[in-house]
């Protein structure tokens, strides 16, 4: 873990934090220390993807070196801009490392029985990206995990710069996922937030609150009684707080438009024409992290350049990058998995559903739909006027900050975005949750205000601490009890010393064959960094393929463990590019092997062989 450490902390100075300061300086700008880490996460994700398209592995530090030898040389004089500095993120900071101490670091890490501990909550979503991270090591386009030969269409900002940090600083991206990047997307966070508290002119002592926001929850202990209520924090969508423990491209996300606001913010205080260069700049990378979020940041964009005619010109240069980037992802290939409908209160519908509680209709769902509100909403309730109060008379970046907070709820309850068609066994999701997940923060800013304006005298500062207290708290401490509780997911050891077997015997990117079965997720995919033709313990996998191709495919790898015929065998391997298979436990292959297999490795629970795919005379 030291050397983990050493290695990813190698990688944050010099591809993250160094373009941050260095790309400031070029423009001839102070330095604004809460626009470093979206700049610089910005800067890696965008290099790394360039040398990847030109094939041109140098290319990531060799842009590294170029803008770090540019900004020393510039003769711009060493300035740092005006707003909160690191000495005033210390504490809400630690407090989120001591959070994370108890329910995240200790996850996705071999245990000393020799299995690997894996996160036992969205553990597939977990795989998934480190599969995704591990192939953006091999090339560009990637292919979709657990699905090779199909190409992927998706936001991967973040799989990027985990990738680039495998890729040259060897940051495994169980480390990544778990330990680092949820630390460093916590802090971009924290100095954003007082920074926009500040610039918004809240009271000194919401500026000091804001980063603390990132911690607090809704009403959804309400439901605590019903014993389906498994994770308070993840009922009623309005809580950051899942995405940010997991490290979901949400947070990253949401710290490139926080900045690109707070440029914008800037640009139009006529602090210099250049913060709008970095506005635009972040804008246009946002929905390469989470598109969701960069037609977010456009509502809220399009709202102010109707409502401030005076900021028209810097909202459109800000705009128009995010646009074009979501037109690009929204229309492209992952577009076309995806299908958006009207669906209102379908998320109230799927809270009840959850809770194992009847469904209902006409007087009874409204009626059910405005307690959903009410609790998801939370505390937040208090922040709904200021944020209409600053929609209507408020600053520029206020106006946009009201507009998107303002917004998330009606679009969340409104539509339904997810696959036309689903798998068997697969469980519907609507993704319009994720409008309301983002609003949840942004609507957080005005409450902190309105709460720290009430709190003008020591008693009424004591009222508003039990009120966040009993209100936006419980929800957090269920998260962090419970997951602290968890027993890991454990991955066999004798599954992982065969992930090593197949590491060692093939080359990055190889196809290596393995019975579908949804218990564990792809070894040779997340340890080794070889593809697997499918795998059924990803959800979701028909946001990235159509149904229809992903049947054929299964029944192709069930045809291959099923037939007795080695001909046939030998040739769906050789159709599916694989040469190499692992069995598990009880798995077997029914066909003759002798003289046809090498056995690499065997163990119980655990098995590899080589077939000798073309030279079968048998083959049909």
């Amino acid at each position: 873990m030291l050397l983990a450490l050493a290695g990813y902390l190698a990688f944050f100075a010099a591809g993250i934090v160094l373009p941050g300061v260095a790309l400031q300086r070029l423009l001839r700008l102070p330095v604004d220390t809460a626009l470093v880490l979206p700049l610089g996460t910005a800067f890696a994700a965008g290099t790394y993807w360039f040398s990847l398209v030109m094939q041109a592995a140098w290319l990531f530090p060799a842009a590294l070196v170029v803008v770090a030898v540019a900004a020393l040389r510039s003769p711009q004089p060493w300035r740092r801009a005006a707003g909160p500095g690191l000495k005033e993120a210390w504490l809400p900071l630690l407090g989120v490392v001591v959070f994370f101490t108890l329910t995240q670091y200790p996850w996705n890490r071999p245990a000393p029985s020799g299995d690997f501990m894996l996160d036992p909550l969205v553990t597939h979503d977990t795989t998934f990206h480190v599969g995704l991270t591990r192939e953006l090591t091999l090339g560009y386009p990637p292919q979709v995990p657990g699905l090779a030969g199909f190409p992927l269409g998706y936001h991967f900002g973040t799989d990027l710069v985990r990738a680039a940090a495998l890729r040259w600083a060897r940051v495994d991206p169980f480390d990544s996922i778990s330990r680092f990047d949820l630390t460093t997307g916590a802090l971009a966070l924290i100095l954003l937030l007082r920074a926009t508290a500040q610039r918004l002119a809240l009271p000194p002592l919401a500026v000091t609150l804001a980063p603390w926001t990132l911690l607090l929850g809704d009403l959804a202990f309400l439901f605590g009684t019903n014993p389906q209520a498994h994770w308070w924090s993840d009922l009623l969508r309005g809580n950051l707080l899942v995405s940010l423990a997991l490290a979901n491209p949400a947070v990253p996300a949401l710290a490139l438009l926080l900045g690109s606001l707070l440029a914008l913010a800037r640009g139009l205080a006529r602090e210099g024409r250049p913060w709008l260069v970095l506005a635009a700049l972040q804008a246009g990378a946002l929905p390469y992290f989470k598109v969701f979020l960069g037609a977010h940041l456009l509502l809220g964009l399009g709202v102010l350049w109707l409502l401030r005619p005076p900021a028209r010109i810097a909202t459109l240069v800000t705009a128009l990058p995010c646009a074009l980037a979501t037109a690009l992802l929204a229309l492209g290939q992952g577009g076309t998995s995806v299908a958006v409908s009207l669906a209102p209160l379908d998320l109230a519908q799927a809270t009840r559903k959850g809770l194992l509680l009847e469904p209902v209709e006409g007087v009874a769902l409204a009626a059910w739909g405005a307690l959903w509100l009410a609790a998801s909403l939370g505390l937040r309730v208090l922040g709904l006027w200021p944020a209409l109060r600053a929609l209507a008379t408020g600053p520029p970046q206020a106006c946009a900050l009201a507009a998107m907070a303002l917004a998330g709820w009606p679009l969340g309850l409104l539509f339904r975005i997810a696959p036309p068609v689903f798998l068997a066994g697969e469980s519907p999701h609507n993704d319009s949750a994720y409008f309301i997940e983002q609003s949840g923060p942004l609507l957080w800013i005005f409450t902190i205000g309105a709460l720290a304006t009430f709190a003008r005298s020591p008693a009424r500062q004591v009222l508003a601490g039990l009120a966040v207290a009993a209100l936006a708290l419980p929800t957090t401490l269920q998260f962090g009890i419970k997951k602290s509780r968890l027993p890991p997911d454990l991955v066999p050891a004798a599954m992982l010393r065969a992930a090593r077997v197949v590491e060692s015997a093939t080359r990055p990117g190889e196809v290596v064959l393995q019975r579908p079965a949804g218990r564990y997720p792809p070894t040779p995919l997340i340890f080794a960094g070889r593809r697997v033709p499918y795998e059924r313990f990803t959800p979701y996998l028909t946001q990235f393929a159509a149904p229809r191709a992903i049947r054929a495919r299964h029944a192709l790898l069930a045809r291959f463990f099923r037939t007795r015929d080695a001909g046939q065998a030998l040739e769906i391997a050789e159709r599916l590019g694989a040469s190499v298979v692992c069995l598990y436990g009880p798995d077997r292959l029914r066909f003759p092997t002798e003289g046809r297999v090498e056995w690499l490795h065997r163990e119980p629970g655990a098995r590899v062989l080589r077939l000798n795919v073309g030279h079968h005379p048998e083959r049909r």
